[in-house]
């Protein structure tokens, strides 16, 4: 008596050989898995770690020019810098937090914004107390160069100091706002780059980042 194979009427492949077929395409596609599945989590970590530090970037770019602006209207006011910090520390809502900011300048600038090719400025670190006038905020004064008084909202700068604008500024002086700012990362991510501490600007656990803006003083007509 003869045996007659039957066929798979879809695929044609005969039932014996299907039968005795090996299953390798499950524990493959679990390998495969297992592979791209970390790759998939640090690119998901990344995302959100770059949504949060690009909103740092925003808020640090938005507390300087406010401050900025307040630089320029205070200008040789005793309470002018007091009132710059406590502007800085009113605009870093969440998820940016003022206890993470490193220092802040007040520096003269030139007629592009940059800083003098001999800094002229004010730097304040966080912590500590300085007292501006009758107001009070929790920084400590480093470099005294740039101090209210020697600022120049006169525009014809007759009864300003010398030494203290741009080379080509004949008027009321630019004065800058820089913030420098220890981000530090939300996400898992920063044990990854504990791994990498040697790395410049990386620290193993976040990002030093500096942001500044200038803007033309108000000038006393």
């Amino acid at each position: 008596m003869r045996r007659v194979r039957g066929r798979c009427r879809r695929s044609g492949i005969p039932l014996l050989e299907r039968r005795h077929r090996p299953r390798t395409g499950r524990g493959q596609a679990l390998v495969e898995f297992a592979l791209i599945f970390p790759l998939f989590i640090v690119l998901l970590l990344a995302i959100i770690e770059f949504m949060f530090l690009f909103n740092a970037q925003l808020s640090l770019n938005y507390a300087t020019r406010d401050a900025t602006l307040i630089a320029a209207e205070a200008g040789n006011n005793e309470n002018a810098d007091c009132q710059i910090l406590r502007q800085i520390d009113n605009d870093l809502n969440a998820p940016t937090d003022e206890s993470r900011v490193l220092t802040v300048h007040i520096f003269s600038a030139t007629e592009t914004g940059d800083q003098l090719s001999t800094p002229k400025e004010q730097t304040y670190t966080r912590g500590g107390t300085t007292t501006c006038g009758s107001l009070v905020v929790p920084y400590t004064l480093g470099t005294n160069d740039y101090p209210y008084n020697v600022r120049c909202n006169d525009l014809d700068r007759t009864t300003c100091a010398s030494g203290f604008t741009g080379p080509d500024n004949t008027g009321v002086d630019i004065i800058g706002v820089q913030l420098d700012y220890g981000y530090r990362f939300v996400t898992p991510l920063s044990g990854a780059f504990a791994l990498l501490g040697g790395v410049p600007l990386w620290g193993g656990a976040g990002i030093s980042m500096n942001v500044a803006n200038a803007m033309r003083m108000e000038p006393i007509l």
